[in-house]
């Protein structure tokens, strides 16, 4: 690819990573009110018996919000997966380091997995809501776990990735 062809799809790509962290955060705000304080305890509840002290400490209407808030983050699992996603592809161009450039690459993609644990998590409590059932919450704790991994991961290599290419910019420009 010639230079400024891929500066200029560096630029929108990092432009568009911008603009959907930032579309991201706002989802967050939305859902903030609706959202229980201890929804991930629910998420990794994994026994009927958790799971229904939580629904005592919430109430029916903390259950209701609960529901509420597992609805809106359908659209928050793409929200955030994509900004993941372009994070990692991002920091990959910027990195001058081919091991790392080769991990976001790969994370780029596999966030995705974490976007489907999510929707699979969040399909299983909804049921559980409706009717409780320790498979579902089983199902829920193993895909909660597996999502927030790979997303500590990916957010990981970002701040990791971000930190080496700049301080790798820095000592160019020392040097130089």
């Amino acid at each position: 690819m010639h230079p400024i062809a891929y500066l200029s799809c560096m630029k929108k790509q990092t432009g568009l990573f911008l603009v959907v962290t930032v579309i991201t955060v706002c989802w967050m705000f939305v859902m903030r009110p609706i959202t229980p304080p201890n929804i991930v305890a629910f998420e990794f509840a994994r026994t009927v018996d958790n799971a229904i002290t939580i629904f005592m400490q919430w109430g029916i209407s903390g259950v209701e919000k609960a529901k509420m808030s597992l609805y809106f983050d359908f659209v928050f699992l793409v929200l955030y997966s994509w900004a993941i996603s372009l994070g990692c592809k991002v920091v990959a161009q910027y990195v001058n380091i081919p091991r790392l450039a080769k991990t976001g690459a790969l994370l780029a993609r596999v966030i995705w997995v974490a976007a489907a644990c999510d929707f699979i998590e969040n399909v299983s409590l909804l049921m559980a809501i409706q009717e409780m059932h320790a498979g579902l919450m089983e199902l829920a704790f193993w895909m909660a776990g597996i999502k927030f991994t790979i997303v500590g991961i990916a957010l990981l290599f970002i701040i990791i990735g971000t930190f080496s290419g700049l301080l790798n910019r820095f000592f160019r420009t020392r040097e130089a």
